[in-house]
């Protein structure tokens, strides 16, 4: 085994191992990092650790604590501790994989059980064109860029992650296509629809004006009023802003995601093909697809319609 190292340095060297050897995005590895923190910051709090602590320290059942304080004193769902009993998990099996520690005191930690999962929220197809047409006679000096970017997700069904990421060159006009690297560092490509070609084509004219401030973000596709790559936070905000004046039902629920799940629900309903779904969404497990097989209640309403009569 190697020499202890510290919860801090291990924490770096996982950091790089997710970056660099298994190509995680930015915001994927912000999310590892911060259920890392935070179980630094409940050892150092409720079990009396040092600033900084041999890795090795660490036991199963200290875990098994932390994730019962998320539930009960937190507050948190058990979907949100099983989250976090993955990032130590992951963290902790990778120190075994480097031989710096010998056992994973998380492998054997029991997940809680949660609900089935619900149908996701999604846009019906008039609420979707309420909403573009809203974004688009938005007085916004962003509308037209925003606009561009809700077009990808009701048109191309991307994550959020991998839309802040992606860059000029991720533009393929010849094949119609948008093609990166997504989550799990895989390759995508998505072809465009026409309505998202135009809205992009709209957009890069006003892109060409902003001053953009660091080097680092001068080939990021969409930019802040600021200069800068923009941040989900922004994408958050002006999502549900638009929902609330197009005074949508539930306005606030819709996010980024929800307009993910109105694409990969639109999709499912015009195709029946789960395999060309899954591919576009980039699942890993075709089970995380299947909650968009669904069928809405005018569906449901249409095939009773259409049983035969039973009386003579």
């Amino acid at each position: 085994m190697s020499e202890s190292i510290t919860y801090s340095k291990a924490m770096e060297k996982f950091q790089h191992h997710l970056l660099v050897e298994r190509g995680y995005s930015k915001l994927t590895v912000k999310e590892y990092l911060n259920d890392l923190k935070l179980f630094k910051e409940y050892l150092q709090e409720k079990e009396n650790y040092p600033n900084d602590f041999s890795v090795e320290r660490i036991e199963k059942y200290e875990i098994v604590d932390f994730l019962g304080n998320i539930i009960i004193i937190k507050e948190n769902t058990p979907a949100t501790r099983n989250r976090k009993l993955y990032s130590l998990r992951s963290f902790f099996k990778y120190l075994v994989q480097e031989k710096i520690l010998s056992n994973n005191p998380a492998e054997t930690v029991e997940a809680s059980k949660t609900e089935n999962r619900s149908e996701p929220i999604y846009l019906k197809t008039n609420d979707a064109r309420k909403y573009i047409r809203t974004i688009r006679n938005s007085d916004s000096r962003n509308n037209i860029r925003d606009l561009a970017i809700v077009k990808l997700f009701l048109y191309a069904g991307l994550r959020i992650s991998e839309l802040v990421n992606l860059d000029m060159e991720n533009l393929d006009f010849d094949d119609e296509a948008l093609k990166f690297y997504g989550k799990g560092n895989k390759e995508r490509v998505i072809p465009l629809h026409n309505d998202v070609i135009e809205a992009i084509l709209d957009y890069l004219p006003l892109r060409d004006q902003v001053d953009i401030k660091k080097e680092e973000d001068k080939n990021a596709l969409f930019l802040s009023s600021q200069g800068k790559r923009i941040s989900p936070r922004t994408i958050q905000l002006f999502v549900k802003k638009y929902a609330r004046e197009a005074g949508l039902r539930q306005a606030s629920k819709i996010t980024p995601h929800k307009l993910r799940h109105t694409f990969a629900t639109s999709l499912y309903h015009q195709t029946k093909d789960i395999k060309v779904l899954q591919d576009l969404l980039g699942h890993a497990d075709i089970s995380t697809t299947q909650i968009y097989t669904h069928t809405d209640l005018e569906e449901k309403q249409q095939a009773i319609d259409e049983l035969p009569g039973m009386e003579d």
